[in-house]
């Protein structure tokens, strides 16, 4: 493109009137020639130290809103300068030099997950922080927020593999499901897959990678361009289309379904939750919790009692029972949390005799059945592992005791059925324990018994579910 004509698109390009026709043709030189990017951050700079603000078509991209040496002449004449063009063109000589001290870095991706999530990035544990270029994320499970940038937010649905191709947010989909969220200025996006290149144009769609490297992408607003391959004319899926195809095989139309994908957090709502900050001496029974419906006492041979901030089962059989508020009725998929802490009991001088001494941590549908525990034996040291009362079925178990100090976390999938032990106030801890147990049913409350001398002392317990407003997605990918 020759020098005039390139001056006079950048000119009606910084002034908002350029037609869109002109606008492809000047992003593409932008695209190419460094120079002319060079120019416009450089006048730019310019334009922002003069305090100036200018408003551009919504369809024009954010880096190629481009200057050139004629544009203070240009706003001189129209009165939007009290600066004459001598002083405007020395204060750009001056600043051309310092310029690229003030230029903004590429925004840093930022990490936000569920409360239910567990990741990793590089095989490292996280709970958020920052991905970086050719960052890898494994999410076990939960759900993962990314902020690409200032344009495009992505929510993806574990488990899932993803790797960060650069820091303008493009990404690699390798496994798992994801959502995008595209603000205009955000156009250019791309998502790759084992399959091709998915490049937004401005939209709202999600991606799902299925057996054998197939892939589907949902669009809810605007399009999308399928690439499969390099030089290949582009495939435009628009909104409400849905598209689905294997690394070799055509591409194929399918049912839209945006409940497929995740496309916020998920809500949390606490349940139960009590610290014991109550006195010394203060009755257990009819104790209200910080959340939850008052303690009952379902058997104990003296008062149970709060004392230096616990509860202990300590000195003779006991069971207690927390029992949860009512749960708000939103949401399809659910996950619940019990998050507690167990400190040495009183009574420990006797568990060395005591061979058939028991804790156990039990929750409870609202009809009365057990649906998972949390259990030590004597017989095994008092370690704590889970079982399924039902049908007797217990798990490997783990390496904490009952009658030492450790924090752990439960966590029960009501669509799997899946019940997971972490490490920790949160799943974000080491994965101690697994079992699946009865799917679809919710906990309405949880009982802490001892028996045959076991004991333990409960402090710091806290109760929540994390609901989605979308279906699990486990099974249905229609394979």
């Amino acid at each position: 493109m020759e020098e005039h004509e390139l001056n006079r698109l950048l000119n009606r390009l910084i002034d908002g009137s350029i037609e869109a026709d002109d606008f492809d043709r000047i992003q593409a030189v932008l695209k190419q020639d460094e120079a002319a990017r060079r120019t416009y951050y450089e006048l730019l700079g310019v334009d922002m130290l003069l305090g100036e603000l200018y408003e551009v078509p919504d369809y024009i991209a954010v880096h190629s809103q481009t200057m050139d040496n004629s544009w203070a002449l240009r706003r001189a004449k129209r009165g939007m300068f009290a600066w004459s063009a001598l002083g405007a063109a020395a204060i750009l000589l001056i600043t051309l030099g310092t310029f690229f001290l003030f230029k903004a870095r590429p925004p840093e991706i930022k990490i936000a997950a569920s409360e239910d999530s567990h990741f990793h990035v590089n095989g490292e544990i996280r709970s958020g922080g920052m991905l970086n270029p050719d960052d890898s994320l494994v999410i076990d499970h939960g759900v993962v927020s990314l902020a690409l940038g200032p344009y495009v937010e992505a929510y993806i649905d574990g488990p899932a593999r993803l790797r960060l191709i650069d820091r303008q947010g493009r990404l690699e989909l390798m496994e798992g499901s994801a959502f995008f969220q595209i603000a205009p200025g955000g156009g250019g996006f791309e998502v790759h897959t084992p399959a091709g290149i998915i490049r937004d144009i401005g939209t709202k769609f999600g991606v799902r990678i299925l057996a054998g490297g197939q892939v589907e992408t949902h669009v809810t607003a605007g399009a999308v361009e399928v690439e499969r391959h390099q030089g290949d004319a582009p495939y435009r899926v628009d909104a409400g289309e849905a598209v689905k195809w294997s690394p070799t095989g055509p591409i194929r139309r399918t049912i839209i379904n945006a409940d497929l994908f995740v496309q916020a957090l998920p809500w949390q709502h606490v349940l139960f939750r009590d610290d014991f900050n109550e006195e010394d001496g203060t009755l257990l029974s009819g104790k209200n919790p910080d959340v939850g419906w008052p303690w009952r006492i379902l058997m104990e041979p003296s008062p149970t009692l709060v004392t230096d901030g616990r509860v202990d089962t300590s000195f003779g059989p006991r069971t207690i029972s927390g029992n949860f508020i009512a749960e708000p009725s939103s949401g399809r998929r659910r996950v619940y949390l019990v998050s507690l802490t167990t400190l040495p009991p009183e009574k420990i001088d006797d568990k060395v005799g005591l061979a058939n001494g028991r804790e156990t941590i039990t929750l409870w549908n609202r009809d009365g059945f057990p649906l998972v525990s949390l259990t030590a034996n004597a017989t095994d040291r008092h370690r704590w592992h889970l079982s399924d009362d039902r049908t007797g079925t217990a798990s490997l178990g783990t390496q904490l005791s009952a009658l030492e100090e450790n924090t752990m976390t439960l966590s029960y999938d009501r669509d799997t059925g899946l019940v997971r032990l972490y490490e920790g106030g949160n799943t974000r801890g080491t994965l101690l324990d697994q079992l699946s147990v009865q799917s679809g049913e919710s906990p309405v409350s949880f009982t802490v018994t001892n028996a045959d001398g076991g004991d333990v002392a409960i402090d710091d317990v806290d109760v929540r579910v994390v609901a989605y407003p979308q279906a699990s997605r486990l099974g249905s990918d229609g394979e």
